[in-house]
């Protein structure tokens, strides 16, 4: 078994000190320290309760143990924590699901994304059991926090390393997401106003002026929970209009002149890993399901906002765009849903959308990156419930510069977005897959006697999903790395003006649906 070699020379019990009680295990199989043991040189109590752990606790840079709370428990029910998981896992790769279903045809294509997001559910459950069993988890906020608690009966070096590879691989492919969210919603922008020559990275900072009231005053996701809802109501649209523009002017109209349609489509090597990619990656929200717990009011409620309410409609939202758009573009299914409109009034509708479902996304993964920082410079003031001014000035002196450099550098580099597709190609199998899988066996071994049954078929399950992260993390990477070396005669110089797409012109566009005239007319080209 390979979780369990991983971890063969590791202890399977508490580890105590001579002299002190032995560990005794818990209700949940978790071993539990003494209180002289656990608690001592790096646990406090005021007289108001409040539990505050020892800064000096911290062993890499990521790991930010201090955790108060003015108002103690989280705010969130079941209901506002599935549509936070939502907006948080379905993103604009849901615009590319008709091209993943072409990989496999209509039907190979269904299964595989249902085994997917059953693959993902399971995963999320798994950590889900480590932030309920392990007692050295049960404070945990992070993703950070929670690896901690699971692996402190670890081996030092075995710690170390899991913590810095959760904090590198979370925090880095974080806010290379909130730079394509920021370029998104500013071709959003440009796909709504195409017949103003503006450039993209205008249309960007258009966009980061708009999210900044709202970024610089959400501290928790759930702040602004009419934003959670109109995410889940725009992320309709932008699926729902380019369907509906389908069904309206039929396929004549499309680009999918000898297109061909597939129950099980010839699968060939890198097509189906490019869909396995598009798929894992697509329903992945292991980032930050530890940060999502946080804010429950009963945590214990996470399999139901999560397998009973957000994986339902996860599972329908995927297979409607991904069989809907298939069906009208057949294996000729390239870029994505809205790019496949021409310059009308559809376009701008669900580039609307887009605007407000992209400016939403980065503010749920802006909450995250922006309150690790926090904690990191300011703990003192880093409480998203404290009330003082002071507070807030320091939360919007680490949004405003993260928004400022985020937008900078997503228009800095020329090829930015294809270098996140690499740097989620490399990080996210390990940081969505690999680590949480981890957690669970060391949570297992160390919970001795009570250890949380496990069957056969389970482990089994686990194996093959590590292996198939690693195939994907090894294969993805280079073929992302392919894609950057061929496309780069393409890459504009930086802050290049980036009009495809966004201008209904020849020489920006002439390849855009209901362009034809580009083609037609003589000189049409240099319009």
């Amino acid at each position: 078994w390979v979780p369990l070699a991983l971890f063969s020379g590791c202890a399977s019990g508490a580890r105590t000190r001579p002299g002190t009680r032995a560990a005794m295990p818990n209700e949940f199989g978790c071993a539990e320290g003494s209180p002289s043991d656990s608690d001592e040189g790096n646990r406090t109590s005021d007289s108001e309760g409040v539990r505050r752990l020892s800064s000096s606790d911290s062993e890499v840079p990521f790991d930010y143990p201090v955790e108060t709370k003015f108002g103690g428990h989280g705010k969130n029910g079941v209901w506002l924590t599935a549509g936070i998981i939502v907006a948080d896992v379905v993103g604009a790769g849901i615009l590319g699901m008709p091209r993943a279903v072409a990989r496999f045809g209509w039907l190979l294509g269904a299964v595989v994304l249902t085994l997917l997001l059953m693959a993902n559910v399971h995963i999320s459950i798994l950590m889900w059991k480590v932030k309920m069993g392990c007692p050295h988890c049960a404070h945990a906020k992070t993703y950070v926090g929670l690896l901690r608690g699971a692996f402190k009966e670890a081996p030092k070096w075995q710690r170390r390393s899991m913590l810095t590879a959760t904090g590198v691989s979370q925090y880095s492919f974080l806010f290379g997401l909130m730079g394509v969210y920021l370029l998104s919603a500013g071709k959003g922008f440009g796909m709504i106003f195409f017949e103003q020559r503006i450039c993209l990275p205008k249309w960007s900072i258009a966009a980061a002026l708009l999210l900044l009231p709202f970024a610089g005053t959400a501290r928790e996701m759930g702040s602004y929970r009419s934003l959670v809802w109109i995410n889940v109501i725009t992320l309709c649209g932008t699926v729902l209009i380019p369907l509906g523009y389908y069904v309206i002017i039929g396929s004549d109209e499309l680009a999918n002149d000898g297109a061909r349609w597939y129950k099980i489509a010839p699968l060939e090597p890198t097509g189906v890993l490019s869909g396995l990619s598009t798929f894992t990656f697509g329903l992945t929200s292991q980032f930050l399901l530890t940060e999502i717990m946080s804010e429950m009011k009963d945590p214990t409620q996470l399999p139901k906002a999560y397998a009973q309410v957000s994986a339902p409609f996860q599972l329908a939202a995927f297979l409607t765009a991904g069989l809907g758009g298939y069906y009208f573009l057949g294996d000729k299914s390239s870029g994505m849903m809205n790019e496949n409109l021409p310059f009308n009034m559809a376009i701008q509708m669900a580039a609307v959308c887009l605007v407000i479902h992209m400016l939403i996304s980065y503010l749920i993964k802006g909450v995250v990156f922006c309150g690790a920082i926090l904690k990191n410079i300011a703990e003192d003031y880093a409480d998203p419930d404290d009330p003082r001014k002071r507070s807030l000035a320091a939360w919007n002196s680490v949004v405003i510069p993260t928004l400022a450099f985020a937008w900078l550098l997503a228009n800095l580099v020329p090829f930015f977005g294809d270098a996140v597709d690499l740097l989620g190609a490399t990080l996210t199998p390990l940081s969505c897959w690999v680590i949480p899988i981890c957690a669970f066996v060391r949570f297992w071994l160390d919970a001795g006697e009570r250890r949380p049954h496990v069957s056969i078929f389970e482990w089994f399950c686990i194996v093959l999903e590590l292996a198939l992260a690693f195939v994907l993390m090894v294969m993805g990477t280079y073929t992302s790395v392919k894609t950057v070396v061929e496309h780069w005669h393409t890459y504009g110089p930086p802050f290049g003006c980036h009009c495809e797409g966004i201008w209904n012109t020849c020489a920006c566009s002439s390849d855009h649906i209901g362009m034809d005239l580009c083609h037609t007319m003589p000189g049409a080209a240099e319009l």
